[in-house]
């Protein structure tokens, strides 16, 4: 695809090939970039429960005040 120079997407895309592209560099096995990219979507995953979570607790707090 291209991309409009320098937009979101991109520098998106250019990120993703140079990171890609080290893992060749470094000659990864196949396991550790699948072992990275699930490390990265599963810390993402806990960071957004963790702020769903928090969200939660407010609203939470929020109905329980007498109005």
């Amino acid at each position: 695809m291209d991309y409009k120079p320098y937009s979101m997407e991109w520098s998106r895309r250019r990120y993703l090939a140079e990171a890609i592209q080290k893992y060749f560099d470094t000659d990864a096995s196949l396991d550790v970039v699948i072992d990275d990219i699930l490390s990265v979507l599963e810390e993402n995953v806990e960071h957004h429960k963790s702020r769903a979570e928090r969200f939660q607790g407010v609203l939470d707090g929020l109905k329980s005040l007498p109005y």
